[in-house]
């Protein structure tokens, strides 16, 4: 069964967003219904920056190859705008698809993409050809792929709406909508769409059950951040203290 049919049988499922070894180890053990290889993350792991257009689609590529070697999950890659036009788009899908990759991510920022509160967006002549590029490029029946769309401050819910249209009839599989609201999110389920729904996660999201599920942004990474800073701290502590005798 592939994801978005489990999904649909488990609405509100969280797929947890990774972007170093260890978590990706402790979400093998975990085995959630699948692990997002988050480009942002990965950034912060390979860079220690937070901004996934600063990593080439070769460094994600290898990365994503050893990742895959570390979990039997269902292992989701992210696509980012494509590493550039159509023909790029389409030489990066196969290559992630080769690494590893059961599903890819291709959002609709202009190249580079970047981690923005509210990121500029391609025209949709653009994404219809990084679409088509990217599943032309697939060799397995089954590698999917995903599009999420950042653009709602800009086209609003009547573009989500169009752009579901004919991203469904160039062969997509399922919608993530980014930077949305709950009221945002409740108005674009109030009448259905032509691709599956997901939307992106945050401890503060109010989850909704028309959303088929929700992609983390990175909650195990800021958690692991905010306990090694404790841990610091704690060691600090501890050397004063021993300092002191």
């Amino acid at each position: 069964m592939n994801l978005l049919a489990k999904l649909t049988k488990h609405p509100n499922t969280i797929i947890p967003a990774a972007g170093d070894g260890s978590t990706i180890q402790f979400l093998a053990q975990m085995k959630p219904m699948a692990t997002y290889l988050s480009g942002q993350l990965a950034s912060q792991t390979l860079l220690a920056e937070n901004d996934e257009g600063l990593i080439s689609e070769s460094e994600y590529a290898k990365f994503l190859r050893d990742m895959r070697l570390k979990t039997p999950n269902t292992l989701i890659a992210d696509l980012q705008s494509g590493f550039g036009s159509p023909l790029n788009a389409y030489y990066a899908a196969q290559d992630l698809e080769r690494s590893g990759a059961d599903i890819l991510i291709l959002n609709d920022q202009p190249y580079p993409a970047h981690s923005q509160p509210h990121p500029a967006s391609t025209t949709p002549e653009d994404l219809l050809g990084k679409t088509r590029a990217a599943l032309d490029a697939f060799e397995n029946p089954a590698t999917q792929l995903w599009i999420k769309l950042e653009g709602i401050g800009n086209y609003g819910i009547d573009g989500i709406r169009q752009r579901a249209i004919y991203l469904a009839k160039a062969g997509a599989h399922a919608l993530i909508i980014d930077h949305a609201t709950a009221d945002q999110l409740r108005e674009l389920t109030s009448a259905p769409l032509a691709l599956p729904l997901l939307a992106t996660w945050t401890t503060k999201t109010e989850q909704l059950d028309q959303i088929s599920g929700w992609l983390d942004t990175g909650t195990l990474a800021k958690a692991a951040q905010e306990a090694h800073q404790a841990a610091y701290h704690s060691l600090l502590e501890g050397a004063l203290s021993y300092a002191k005798k």
